[in-house]
């Protein structure tokens, strides 16, 4: 009896180590969880206003022009290796 319920302690005890950390990453994410940059394209597209989309979308005014706006490109060296 007693190597019984040790058996079923140390498997609920590995069960909870296994879904701990698989729970937790589900949370984080379902917090972060927020429209995507081609969602505020699309609804730039149809003719809303940039603030309209950030009020909307419950983004703020600078992830709607971070996404709208083309991204800059690096500048290129002009010194030669030696």
């Amino acid at each position: 009896m007693k190597r019984t319920s040790v058996g079923l302690l140390a498997l609920l005890a590995a069960g909870l180590l296994v879904a701990a950390p698989v729970s937790a990453a589900t949370r984080r994410a379902a917090r972060h969880a927020g429209p995507t940059c081609k969602q505020i394209k699309d609804a730039i597209a149809s003719g809303k206003s940039a603030d309209d989309v950030a009020k909307e979308m419950k983004v703020s005014a600078t992830r709607v022009k971070n996404c709208t706006e083309p991204a800059p490109h690096a500048k290129k060296s002009t010194k030669k290796a030696m």
